[in-house]
């Protein structure tokens, strides 16, 4: 049987809801699911606050979220701490008894996890409501595809409760359990999606000249993008222009040639003005490749995310309490970014997860996140709230 990492340090109330906690993370585990359409882990999420009478609930503003608040009994302002819920379009290769239930779906990212630290940090200071001001927890959908925040955000949530900061986690297996990661500054990339689409003239591949192959055109393409980040952007400026699909024609036809062809992929840097490059770039190269080829071009750029910057004032106060809670050794301060993506002031942690068994990266099909660490993550974030609120609301 587990047993929750550096127990004495966490606080025992939290300690003492190690199953409940475990029961709801594995449960979300076996039933993922997609985007916005997260019914069933909201109404998860919405029992076990109500369990811990937590009953200022709001699961219609925002399609698939639950946004839960908690007043102190002393006034105050008002400070949010948010978590993603929803999982993957992949497989679940592990041989774990919570394995998904739903085939090509997986919580291979720790998002159960990391709903699941958060309700044990509301239920934790529901039962301590003596701090100034309140809490506002977001239960946020759609993190994968890259619109859940957009939406949480579109909606007036952080305006209509006047949030002051806002504070996250982030599983880590490259960090050992026990431990917090923190960098001030940029942390996680922007996000963006990219497909071009070049369209010909099928025929037979005996008679190439009767039609219009799009497949030059493509290839053309790839090797050009492969040009953008090493001729184009400043090498002191961090950027990623990765292609991860190419599609055109069927694998089994052997004397067709496509009427069309297809690549796409995806853009992350930290930089506003290298992002605004790297579009205009591809949207030129492009077009004029496709006039060279005379296909037919569809561009589609979708910027998804901007890039996670965490408030010096709000990550060095998580700093202070991790410190605290699990001591110099086990505070990484200054993390190395990630090229890997998350309007007011707050800070992400990472929270290592690393163990005999659990080794390999997220977005794998043997990912499984480590319970042993809820409690610890949950008191973590319980001190970050008191002591931010504290300061705050003096």
């Amino acid at each position: 049987m587990s047993e929750p990492v550096m127990k004495a340090s966490c606080y025992p109330e939290i300690v003492s809801l190690y199953e409940e906690l475990k029961e709801h993370r594995r449960d979300i585990h076996a039933h993922p699911e997609l985007g916005f359409d997260t019914d069933r882990t909201a109404e998860k999420i919405v029992a076990f606050l109500k369990r811990h009478e937590i009953t200022e609930i709001d699961t219609t503003t925002v399609k698939g979220s639950v946004i839960a608040v908690l007043n102190g009994t002393q006034p105050g302002v008002t400070v949010a701490l948010r978590a993603d819920i929803d999982a993957l379009p992949m497989p679940d290769s592990s041989s774990n008894p919570w394995k998904s239930t739903v085939e090509g779906r997986a919580h291979t990212c720790g998002h159960d996890g990391h709903q699941t630290w958060m309700l044990g940090t509301a239920a934790y200071l529901s039962a301590h409501r003596d701090f100034p001001g309140r809490v506002v927890f977001i239960f946020q959908p759609a993190e994968e595809i890259g619109l859940g925040a957009a939406a949480i955000v579109k909606a007036g949530i952080l305006e209509k409760y006047d949030v002051k900061e806002i504070y996250g986690g982030h599983d880590e297996p490259f960090l050992d359990k026990g431990s917090f990661g923190f960098k001030v500054g940029h942390l996680q990339a922007s996000a963006d999606i990219f497909l071009v689409e070049y369209t010909g003239l099928g025929t037979h591949g005996g008679r190439p000249h009767k039609g219009l192959d799009p497949l030059p055109a493509i290839t053309e393409l790839y090797s050009a993008y492969q040009t953008i980040v090493s001729r184009k952007v400043d090498p002191l400026e961090p950027a990623v222009l990765s292609i991860c699909s190419i599609n055109a024609g069927r694998k089994d036809n052997f004397n067709v040639v496509p009427a069309e062809a297809s690549l796409g992929g995806t853009v992350r840097t930290f930089s506003p003005a290298v992002r605004d490059l790297l579009e205009e770039n591809m949207k030129r190269m492009a077009e004029g490749i496709a006039q060279a080829h005379g296909v037919k071009v569809n561009f589609k750029y979708t910027r998804l995310i901007s890039s996670l910057n965490n408030a010096e004032v709000c990550t060095k106060a998580g700093i202070e309490e991790a410190l605290k809670l699990v001591g110099e050794e086990n505070v990484v301060k200054d993390m190395t970014p990630f090229m890997s993506s998350e309007k007011i002031p707050g800070s992400v942690v990472r929270v290592g997860v690393r163990d005999e068994n659990h080794q390999v990266s997220i977005h794998n099909p043997l990912f499984d996140f480590n319970d042993e660490v809820l409690p610890l993550a949950s008191t973590l974030f319980v001190n970050i709230v008191k002591s931010r609120l504290a300061a705050l609301s003096k």
